[in-house]
């Protein structure tokens, strides 16, 4: 008996594309990009899921893209949100001029 395997992803680049492959539980894999192309696939077994993935790098390998990275976090940077605040509520009040534009 195979179990499915749980979520991962891959990060392919070309120039200033990307394409990310996104494993989620339940057999289904998403492919999104390059730009804001999205295909989705089901399958039944783990072991098609796997030829599915591995046929699919090797083309986008033979095609010019580069496997950026593993399980990479898609965000750069460190996070925000764990910095000291000066108030509760870091939202500044929203105001609307007389013409109806946020300022």
């Amino acid at each position: 008996m195979h179990t499915v395997p749980g979520p991962a992803s891959w990060l392919f680049v070309r120039g200033d594309e990307t394409i990310w492959v996104l494993r989620s539980n339940g057999g289904h894999v998403a492919v999104c990009g390059p730009g804001t192309l999205r295909e989705d696939y089901s399958f039944e077994s783990p072991m098609g899921m796997e030829a599915f993935q591995v046929s699919f790098a090797e083309r986008l390998i033979a095609s010019g893209w580069i496997l950026w990275g593993i399980d990479r976090e898609r965000r750069s940077g460190h996070d925000r949100r764990t910095g000291d605040r000066d108030t509760s509520d870091r939202r500044a009040p929203v105001t609307i001029d007389s013409g109806g534009y946020r300022l």
